[in-house]
């Protein structure tokens, strides 16, 4: 498919193919309806650009391209049948909107369907599964690991700064898995790095991401990357977080028993903790609260 063989030809295009490539990716819907020469206008190359990047792409001109980007047009046409909703008036309609749009961008990861399916597998039979991310994705990264540990998988957060990241790396097998997860607020530089140092250890290697064309979906064995772009231009997370809550529902599905002896057994260690309040004595509470209440030391 046209995305994929993008994704895979990214790092070795010219500036002007790149520019093309991404005008694809994002407006895929309008690409459809373009002519060679209508697209190099928006783009701002010429027609013979254009030809020369379907070719590179491996199609015999753009002819062949436009054919199969119709195609998946047509496929996303179908799943995006609904019937309309009437417009409701001031900030009700605006969020009756918003979740339209929302279910627009989740159907989009439905053709994904697959790619989810054989991450979920790979999940399975790791024998640990480290979970990174750019310092401004890092805390979902860290929510996904708990949940993953929750259900009893053997995961754990992995910082991407090369300190922590190469301590991580010490201790992996060929069997470990490494999951980055970008939402591309940022380059992903340090991820692309950390992705390519776990191929070169010979693990494995998974990125969901906002856009295929990122560092860390080019440097991944596997790339998941799913629909970020809003209509107004700003790139959202909840498609990335709609993903790793679908991954984590199909891990529980997938050994439903192991699942629910793990959680229970996470939520009866909860409650004993809970009840340690029980057995602290009133006074090393106190003795606490009188530290923090001293005056401060009077100097002779």
């Amino acid at each position: 498919m046209f995305r994929d063989r993008i994704q895979e030809q990214y790092e070795s295009l010219s500036p002007r193919f790149r520019t093309l490539a991404d005008f694809i990716l994002e407006n895929t819907l309008d690409v459809g309806f373009l002519t060679a020469t209508a697209l190099a206008r928006r783009v701002g190359v010429d027609p013979a650009t254009v030809v020369r990047f379907s070719q590179e792409l491996g199609y015999s001109g753009f002819r062949e391209l436009s054919r199969e980007i119709k195609t998946y047009i047509n496929d996303q046409l179908a799943l995006r049948y609904k019937k309309e909703e009437p417009e409701q008036p001031g900030m009700t309609g605006e969020i009756t909107r918003l979740i339209n749009e929302l279910s627009d961008r989740i159907l989009d990861v439905k053709v994904e369907a697959d790619h989810l399916a054989t991450i979920v597998e790979s999940l399975r039979s790791a024998r640990k599964i480290l979970v990174t991310a750019s310092t401004v994705d890092y805390g979902m990264a860290t929510l996904w690991t708990s949940y993953l540990q929750l259900i009893g998988l053997p995961a754990q957060g992995m910082p991407v700064d090369p300190g922590r990241a190469a301590l991580a790396l010490r201790e992996t097998e060929p069997e470990d898995l490494i999951v980055a997860i970008s939402f591309g607020l940022g380059s992903g530089l340090e991820l692309g790095h950390v992705l390519n140092e776990a191929r070169e250890l010979g693990l494995k290697t998974i990125s969901i991401t906002a856009s295929p064309t990122l560092l860390p979906a080019r440097k991944a064995d596997l790339n998941l990357s799913v629909p970020s772009k809003t209509p107004r231009g700003y790139p959202s997370f909840d498609t990335v977080v709609a993903v790793l809550s679908v991954l984590w529902q199909a891990l529980i599905k997938a050994d439903e028993s192991t699942s629910d002896l793990t959680l229970k057994a996470s939520m009866d260690r909860m409650m004993h903790l809970v009840n340690q309040k029980e057995k602290v004595p009133t006074y090393d509470s106190a003795a606490l609260q009188r530290l923090w209440d001293q005056e401060p030391t009077q100097e002779a």
